[in-house]
């Protein structure tokens, strides 16, 4: 009987590279594609979570009859700035660990920042804060860029609290407000991106109605309770869930991409 003996060939030294390479780059692009959703899910988890708790301390502000702001000729808060009985008792219901302002609120030691960003790096005590001054650190849905100034503070420099659980929360006044802005993860975590990980609350009260009530920005009542209805633009991030729906940089925040996000996630 004869036998044949077949030679049996493994892979080269250059093959297994060549697939090993091919194995990294997709496990890189799945990477790439995985992780950022389930930061994106735990994110809206953290929303719900904060939202709730807000929600419960401003219906105990309410319930101890406290002046939520200095009240317009129309006998509501839109377009003004909150009082500072409400800013103390807030903290309070909320047990803040820490609390910073760029306004007259919490001056001195308490001042979240300085307009000098090389020192803001260095030295600053509250780098959980992402604003300073009339200025914002945050940016729009989508938006790479590093400018640190997208998005003026205006709508949430009257106060910025840091909760136990490490979210940042900032109220602030004017342009349609009052306002509150939630980072769930604090500003040094990132990606501090309206719509991600940065979401809005808009506050209603009028003492002629005697109606007072938060709203997620992106419901209904945001922009249909506000005096003359100035709100209801399409243009405005705060009527959709889209980094294609609203603008990449403003004074105010109503009118930025992602901030429409804060009504979808809740109800998800």
């Amino acid at each position: 009987m004869e036998y044949r003996y077949f030679e049996r060939k493994g892979f080269t030294f250059s093959e297994v590279l060549i697939t090993l390479g091919i194995i990294g780059v997709v496990a890189v692009l799945t990477l790439t594609t995985v992780i950022p959703e389930i930061q994106n899910k735990q994110n809206i988890a953290k929303w719900k979570k904060e939202y709730s708790v807000i929600n419960n301390a401003f219906n105990e502000v309410l319930a101890d009859d406290v002046p939520i702001c200095e009240y317009n000729q129309f006998k509501n808060c839109v377009g003004q700035s909150y009082t500072y009985e409400f800013l103390d008792a807030i903290q309070t219901k909320l047990r803040v660990v820490d609390y910073c302002s760029t306004g007259s609120y919490a001056s001195g030691e308490h001042r979240c920042d300085y307009s000098d960003n090389d020192y803001w790096n260095k030295h600053a005590k509250y780098k959980w804060a992402g604003i300073v001054d009339t200025l914002s650190r945050y940016k729009a849905l989508g938006n790479s860029s590093d400018n640190n100034s997208l998005v003026y503070g205006y709508n949430f420099n009257s106060l910025a609290v840091l909760l136990p659980d490490g979210a940042s929360v900032y109220f602030g006044g004017l342009w349609l407000g009052p306002w509150i802005v939630v980072d769930v993860n604090n500003f040094q975590k990132g990606p501090n991106e309206f719509g991600r990980d940065v979401f809005v609350i808009h506050v209603y009260s009028n003492i002629g109605t005697n109606l007072h009530f938060m709203s997620p920005a992106g419901s209904k009542s945001v922009y249909v309770d506000v005096h003359t209805n100035p709100l209801n633009n399409p243009d405005y991030g705060i009527t959709a869930c889209s980094k294609d729906i609203g603008l990449t940089t403003s004074t105010s925040i109503y009118p930025i991409a992602g901030v429409g996000c804060s009504a979808k996630y809740l109800l998800e």
